[in-house]
């Protein structure tokens, strides 16, 4: 038997991330976050990020070839959707007879994971809680706006009131953002599952069973009522645990040394060709403006990549998906994805309201031309 502590989890993190040889300046702090698979007898990390950054609105990219929040935990997020689709695809290869101890594929085509398998989530510091007292108490005492049944507010505007959907950041002199906080995001897994609209064609809705915190100051625990969710989807209700390991990066841990958080984010995917890279401003850093669009150094975890991958795997696979013009039309032919996560935030689900980026930065094919016009999913 394997120890699955907490402790024990977040050791394997931290120690996955201590090999990675990427270190903040001094005195800036960072996130970490990661994935970890976990049956009786053995525990496997799948992806971390660090991070606590994300593009304003104004930047946002139209072709899908650079992130749009690089937060830890979106960025573990989105590598443990890439390891899903290269474990697919290891399944599917022809040139080897492997069988994966963690999915197993259905005989309908689809995947899932294996009974015995269950996915932890590590967090070295409980989403939105590195609240800076001294703005806390301004929020508090100032009038915020009103914010209305299942109305998204900015920020950490209206602090006190639990239940409040935000977007990022929480600086109220930084420019707005189209990006949920990961509080918000953390709940909408857990209604939709992590694995997201494309490879929803070919895995079945992956919850997480266990979310582990380290530095804990205040929690405001996100609750979501879905009736209406229809299966494979539902609502999972995730243990949550916590870790007393420490984060030597931390904001806690640097203590009175900290000045702000570090730009850089890092990505990490196990078994992947590209393991680990990091990034900068929704880039990969080091790449020259001029070569950022070229698709060898396009980020692994951008838009663009996973629809490259997605569809390499589709086709390898032999499932049989929706053959779409566009990045935006593969994720609305998700259908029952698209019918759980409608009546998650559309009109009168229970995160109405949600802010979306939307079909116009959508809009790319699978060599990041843009096609076609603004206007609903089709």
């Amino acid at each position: 038997m394997v120890d699955s502590s907490p402790d024990n989890v977040a050791t394997l993190a931290l120690a996955t991330y201590s090999r990675l040889k990427f270190k903040p300046p001094d005195g800036q702090f960072t996130i970490l976050a990661a994935f970890v698979l976990r049956t009786p007898k053995k525990l496997k990390l799948i992806s971390l990020g660090t991070g606590s950054k994300c593009l304003p609105a104004a930047r946002l990219p139209l072709s899908g070839d650079a992130l749009h929040d690089s937060h830890a935990e979106v960025l573990a997020r989105r590598g443990a959707i890439r390891w899903f689709l290269e474990e697919i695809g290891r399944c599917c290869s022809a040139s080897a007879d492997y069988v994966s101890p963690w999915i197993t594929r259905d005989d309908d085509g689809i995947f899932s994971l294996h009974d015995d398998v269950v996915l932890d989530m590590y967090i070295s510091t409980v989403p939105s809680s590195f609240q800076d007292p001294d703005m806390a108490a301004l929020k508090d005492s100032s009038r915020p706006s009103e914010v209305t049944p299942n109305a998204t507010s900015r920020g950490r505007d209206n602090y006190s009131l639990y239940g409040v959907m935000r977007t990022k950041p929480g600086r109220a002199d930084s420019p707005p953002t189209l990006s949920m906080s990961c509080s918000d995001k953390i709940a909408s897994w857990n209604v939709l599952g992590i694995q997201g609209a494309l490879a929803s064609h070919l895995l079945r809705p992956v919850y997480i069973t266990r979310i582990i915190i380290g530095e804990v100051e205040s929690s405001k625990r996100e609750t979501v009522e879905a009736d209406c969710i229809k299966p494979p989807y539902r609502l999972n209700e995730p243990s949550i645990v916590f870790t007393s390991v420490p984060f030597a990066h931390s904001r806690f841990c640097l203590g009175p040394n900290v000045v702000s958080g570090c730009n850089d984010s890092l990505c990490f995917i196990s078994d992947s060709p590209r393991e680990s890279e990091v990034l900068i401003n929704g880039f990969r850093r080091g790449v020259p403006p001029k070569r950022q669009h070229m698709s060898k150094f396009r980020p692994v975890l951008s838009k663009l990549s996973l629809y490259a991958l997605y569809a390499e795997i589709a086709e390898r696979a032999g499932i049989p998906v929706a053959q779409c013009e566009t990045y935006h039309l593969a994720k609305c032919a998700a259908s029952g994805y698209q019918t759980a996560k409608k009546a998650l935030k559309g009109p009168g689900g229970p995160f109405e309201g949600w802010v979306t980026s939307g079909e116009k930065w959508e809009r790319f094919d699978l060599s990041g031309t843009l096609i076609g016009e603004d206007g609903p999913c089709r």
